[in-house]
């Protein structure tokens, strides 16, 4: 695969049977940048990610990673250049290293030691058995945001140009999705990011906003610029916002 990891989207549809599950997308990814899909479940985010991790060569249109059509591409190769991180971290039972090696094999103790620092989990590991410490299957023994916050080590061990978040940090507390949504915009300094969230708060910072409805990309644009657009983003923004006022017991009508 090309050094070149700018993503270009054209035309691109999909079809299960006679669900057209994509529907003319036309996408730009550039380099170095957070590009976030956003919309409601089924709008097509995951399917789209799943497409450019390889899982699905089906679809009609082009896409293009650097100067490569992504249907030539061994999915060796797009292993090597692209890492998805879900909201799901298949953590296995044995050592944290061995679990940290999946992302690197040839890892040094300092580059797993690294890895960990960065997600904010060394201090606690080193409080236990550092690198021997003993998971359980699925990592068990852990809480939801160390479990991805561990997940995301191993990811950034992986090193990879591209990075998919998909839904990363859905379903973990409040403190660890912070550190990680600092470590996935500190990582768009040197790699291409695309991150899906349900959660409009994590994607304001992002570089440009896909909204997706009905296997469509509905608008595109900054935070602020979709917010003046008062459309698909800054609908769902705002009912998301009053949600989380509700929530934290606040007033919505200020």
């Amino acid at each position: 695969m090309s050094e070149n990891t700018k993503i270009s989207i054209d035309n691109m549809n999909l079809h299960y049977g006679s669900f057209h599950a994509l529907k003319g997308i036309n996408m730009e990814i550039p380099e170095k940048e957070i590009t976030a899909f956003i919309g409601p479940s089924g709008c097509g985010k995951s399917t789209l990610a799943s497409i450019l991790m390889g899982r699905n060569k089906g679809y009609s249109g082009n896409i293009h990673i650097g100067n490569k059509e992504l249907s030539n591409v061994k999915e060796e190769s797009i292993m090597k250049n692209i890492t998805l991180v879900t909201h799901n971290p298949n953590l296995f039972k044995g050592t944290v290293e061995e679990n940290l090696r999946m992302g690197k094999k040839d890892a040094t103790k300092e580059q797993m030691e690294e890895a960990l620092r960065k997600v904010n989990l060394l201090e606690f590991m080193n409080e236990q058995d550092g690198l021997n410490t003993q998971l359980l299957e699925q990592g068990s023994n852990l809480s939801g945001g160390q479990k991805q916050r561990l997940n995301l080590a191993r990811a950034i061990l992986h090193d990879t140009p591209v990075y998919i978040f998909d839904e990363a940090t859905s379903n973990i507390d409040a403190e660890s999705e912070n550190e990680i949504m600092a470590v996935i915009n500190k990582l768009a300094e040197t790699k291409t990011v695309i991150l899906i969230s349900h959660r409009l708060q994590n994607v304001v910072k992002s570089d440009c906003i896909y909204a997706m409805k009905d296997g469509k990309v509905a608008e595109a644009g900054t935070h602020n610029e979709l917010i003046n657009n008062n459309g698909e983003y800054a609908s769902l923004y705002n009912r998301q916002k009053q949600l989380e006022q509700y929530g934290k017991g606040g007033a919505v009508n200020e």
